[in-house]
């Protein structure tokens, strides 16, 4: 497929992203005062209409404040403001990395504010979880995919149907990862711990924790996460499912394997005893739930030789499923400009951006050529994950915004709460959704 030329960005639009460039950096801060507009107009190198014109822009999208006699002001808030051909980065990798990363889109795309500040961008890279939680504010891209690459074979098309909710495509993955479990051969062998094996079962997951326990404090040995995406990587692979439409009663969440996990993990939990939801910074755990790019954003100098992999555990019965994670382009309702989000989509399916990501070997492109420059089968680390992303994928979404709210909470507070108690509220839990589901089938309720 032929390059389009790049979109040109107006004066204006460079002098409005270099303002607020310098209040993203703290340069202004709120409450600040802007130097005046003729001085702060041969500071930028425009003229002095072109500066006000900017600032008027911005003072309307409440950006800035201006106080007649008395000047111009970083407006309280303004993180909270939706500012067009805004492009947010997700808040949690460092942005360094990710322009890196984004580096070719962002060249291709001038036009484009960068914001990490923000709280919301038109354009934003996003995670899975937060998607499933927040789908129904961006748009549906079917329609731009569908016309712009009518091949869907040059995808793994699996992660893409993934993020279709009712037949809409809210989010374009650039890159994703299947969960594997990280290890330090070092920590293990100074502290005599036979080392995780390949194919290991849940029993002998749970008695390599159980023996660093006994030589390490809880952080050292791995991070319990009490967020739903967490929960679901393990109870996935107990058979645990949170909603099947093909059933009677679509909701599994008191389901005996769905359960069975929910004992195992808080086991897990109370054999850890307390720890942090993630490792400590500058604490590196025995052993690491992970994800390509997580793995390899937090190794940039190079990986560890001490460092290993393996499989996640799978207990007797269980499915052989792996819940991916996944980088997504979203773009929300209020995009004013189709034609930028057209050229954004392209421009992160092209054969140029996928290999660039491939060449910088973080997670895997979406499209298979890249992720095949990207993986080195020699590259044992590399060779397990080719291996687990053939796997069945397990996604814990619930088509509902609603109800996957509610599950993210009562997830979080069920996960710290002591066994027997914990259990009920799962029944409970499964009860209020079962609830919410019949009156919205019976009353046309919205849910």
């Amino acid at each position: 497929m032929s390059e389009e030329p790049h979109l040109k960005i107006d004066k204006n639009l460079e002098i409005r992203n270099r303002l607020l460039d310098r209040i993203e950096s703290g340069e202004w801060n709120t409450g600040d005062k802007l130097p005046g507009a003729r001085l702060l107009a041969r500071e930028v190198g425009c003229c002095f209409t072109h500066l006000q014109s900017v600032i008027e822009s911005l003072v309307q999208q409440g950006i800035l404040l201006s106080i007649p006699r008395n000047g111009t002001f970083v407006r309280e808030n303004w993180q909270k403001r939706l500012i067009q051909k805004s492009f947010l980065l997700y808040h949690g990798c460092s942005p360094a990395t990710l322009r890196q990363e984004l580096a070719p889109l962002i060249q291709d795309n001038p036009a484009l504010w960068i914001t990490t500040k923000s709280q919301r961008g038109i354009y934003e890279i996003q995670v899975s979880h937060y998607l499933f939680g927040h789908h129904e504010e961006y748009m549906d891209l079917t329609p731009v995919f569908n016309r712009l690459f009518p091949d869907t074979q040059l995808f793994f098309t699996s992660q893409l149907d993934a993020f279709r909710i009712d037949g809409k495509l809210y989010g374009i993955p650039l890159f994703f990862s299947p969960r594997i479990v990280a290890f330090n051969r070092k920590i293990f062998e100074a502290n005599k711990v036979p080392v995780p094996r390949r194919n290991w079962s849940w029993q002998e997951f749970m008695e390599c924790i159980w023996a660093l326990r006994q030589r390490l404090p809880a952080e050292k040995v791995l991070g319990f996460d009490s967020r739903l995406f967490w929960f679901f990587t393990f109870a996935a692979r107990f058979g645990g499912k949170i909603l099947d439409p093909s059933l009677e009663d679509p909701v599994c969440l008191d389901s005996p394997e769905m359960l069975r996990a929910l004992d195992s993990i808080l086991e897990l939990r109370d054999i850890l005893g307390p720890t942090p939801d993630a490792p400590s910074h500058g604490c590196e755990p025995a052993l690491r739930i992970i994800t390509r790019q997580e793995l390899y954003r937090s190794h940039c100098n190079g990986l560890s030789e001490e460092l290993c992999a393996v499989e996640l555990p799978l207990p007797a019965g269980g499915n052989d499923v792996n819940v991916p994670g996944v980088e997504l382009l979203c773009i929300r309702q209020e995009c004013a400009n189709q034609e930028l989000a057209e050229q954004l989509v392209k421009s992160v399916l092209s054969e140029k951006f996928q290999n660039h990501l491939g060449n910088l070997k973080t997670g895997i492109p979406i499209r298979k050529d890249a992720a095949d420059r990207s993986l080195n089968p020699a590259n044992p680390l590399d060779a397990l994950f080719r291996q687990e992303m053939d796997k069945p994928i397990a996604m814990y979404n619930s088509f509902s915004i609603k109800i996957y709210n509610l599950l993210s909470h009562a997830i979080l507070h069920i996960c710290t709460t002591p066994r027997p108690e914990a259990m009920a509220l799962m029944h409970d839990l499964a009860g209020t959704i079962r609830f919410l589901l019949r009156i919205s089938y019976e009353k046309d309720f919205v849910i």
